[in-house]
């Protein structure tokens, strides 16, 4: 995959990167065989702090942040906080089949496109929920 500045990235669990979260790629060391630096932190293996990562450490990567979105991440709108269901058609539904976001215009049922404020991935929110009962 062609990575390019500006670029957000899904990071995924390996021997470096012990995190799964979105970034955005602030600049590339060329002279670093091509690692990148992001705009956020991710936790390494080692329980460290790390902004530089490699290809090697990314899922997915998109100009558009919304493509990253997947099932089970938590988004927040301006209509509140919603865990993703299912997306289908550039609409994010909730497990219940209940609208979140429309990613995209659609003369049918999104007659514009839905802000999203934040994403945490549903590997970041499980590493930091707690389960009452």
């Amino acid at each position: 995959m062609e990575l390019k500045v500006g670029m957000y990235v899904r990071t995924k669990l390996n021997d470096f990167c012990n995190m799964v979260a979105i970034r955005k790629i602030e600049e590339i060391d060329e002279d670093d065989d091509n690692k990148f630096w992001i705009d956020d932190y991710i936790m390494d293996t080692f329980g460290d702090e790390q902004n530089k990562l490699s290809e090697e450490d990314v899922d997915k990567a998109s100009d558009d942040i919304t493509e990253l979105i997947k099932a089970g991440d938590v988004i927040e709108t301006p209509k509140g906080v919603f865990k993703v269901g299912y997306i289908e058609n550039n609409v994010i539904y909730t497990d219940d089949s209940k609208v979140i976001a429309c990613l995209r215009k659609d003369e049918h049922l999104c007659f514009e496109n839905t802000t999203i404020i934040s994403i945490v991935t549903k590997e970041m929110f499980d590493s930091v929920k707690y389960e009452v009962g």
